[in-house]
């Protein structure tokens, strides 16, 4: 998916993010080195971090809706929305199914 956003950026003239430091500093998500966590714990970090993926693009929807009118890209987003929208369904529903 990074490939496909930064496709996106170019196509809307703009330069994409190309160095990992860059990108790393911009991100929202941040990682925590040297930390091993049970694999349930990674799987609900994992859940938790796709949540917070589709907090923000909902945010990011209305932004490219209301003051840019941009329909591409909010197309765009829409698509990586349902994307983590089905990943966190199946975790949670994994998560759920083994706690019962």
């Amino acid at each position: 998916m990074v490939d496909e956003v930064a496709e996106r950026v170019t196509t809307l003239g703009r330069h994409a993010v190309a160095r990992w430091r860059s990108s790393s500093q911009l991100a929202s998500l941040k990682e925590h080195p040297a930390r091993y966590p049970d694999a349930r714990e990674m799987l609900a970090n994992l859940l938790a971090d796709h949540e917070a993926i589709i907090r923000t693009l909902r945010r990011e929807l209305e932004t490219a809706d209301e003051q840019h009118h941009d329909i591409g890209t909010n197309d765009f987003l829409t698509g990586l929305m349902q994307h983590d929208e089905k990943m966190a369904w199946m975790l949670r529903a994994f998560l759920e199914g083994e706690s019962a």
